[in-house]
């Protein structure tokens, strides 16, 4: 199983999360583009510490919307999120070639992830960007979803998601939080087991769903998210749950 968290996010002197802590216990990085958060000297800082630890980069791209921390819906056109995201993967990059290091994956933030789930005009813009930048990237989102199904069909790169750290309703959609909010890190390692042993999550009704997924998601905004993360790999290699990125098979 992947465990990927967002990063990256701090701007000039405002600092978001511990990613020098978090990068210690996960596999993949989603990296802040500038777009939603982050700026180029954290952009580089980040891709700089994912190096030291041997963590997979990948873009973590999002609306224009730092104030609202890209998770307030926004009336773009599609051509307009086509243009930002190929934006948004090519400052990422450029600070991944200077570093000697290739970009793994990508992943849309916060509203613009529900927004590429539920519009076709979205999710084709997206994948139509992302399939030119390059097409062998993996693409996290939720599983079963109108983009997962659209970039399946395409012969893109679909990983299956889990956002762990998050609340579900029993349609399987996860509930947005405009703060992160501390999580307790035995009740989220317990979910990311489940996950990843049953391929289903506990919902907010107490209802059990099917949430089979490649990687799991915690956020590196939550307030605890060292510990959260740090609790999850324990409990991988305690209960022998392969720990790995996704695309590279675990070393017998």
């Amino acid at each position: 199983m992947d465990i990927n968290v967002d990063m990256g996010e701090s701007f000039g002197r405002y600092n978001l999360g511990n990613d020098a802590e978090v990068m210690k216990y996960i596999t993949s990085a989603n990296v802040a583009c500038g777009f939603h958060a982050g700026d180029p000297l954290v952009i580089s800082e980040t891709v700089q510490l994912a190096k030291k630890y041997g963590v997979a980069v990948g873009a973590h791209t999002g609306l224009p919307d730092k104030q609202g921390f890209g998770r307030r819906r926004m009336d773009i056109t599609p051509e307009e999120l086509k243009s930002d995201t190929l934006y948004q993967l090519g400052a990422l990059d450029a600070f991944l070639k200077v570093a000697g290091m290739q970009m793994r994956h990508v992943k849309p933030h916060g509203i613009l992830y529900r927004m590429v789930a539920e519009d076709e005009r979205y999710a084709d813009a997206y994948l139509e960007a992302v399939s030119l930048f390059n097409p062998k990237l993996y693409i996290f989102v939720q599983g079963n979803t109108l983009i997962w199904e659209r970039g399946k069909r395409m012969g893109l790169n679909m990983a299956a998601e889990i956002l762990v750290d998050l609340d579900y309703d029993d349609d399987g959609n996860w509930m947005l939080e405009r703060k992160k909010k501390p999580r307790s890190p035995e009740e989220v390692a317990g979910r990311a087991v489940m996950v990843a042993r049953e391929g289903r999550i506990t919902t907010i009704s107490g209802s059990e769903i099917s949430a089979r997924a490649d990687t799991i998601c915690c956020h590196g905004d939550s307030p605890n998210a060292a510990e959260v993360v740090k609790k999850i790999k324990e409990e991988f290699e305690r209960l022998g749950i392969p720990f790995y990125r996704i695309g590279k098979a675990p070393e017998n």
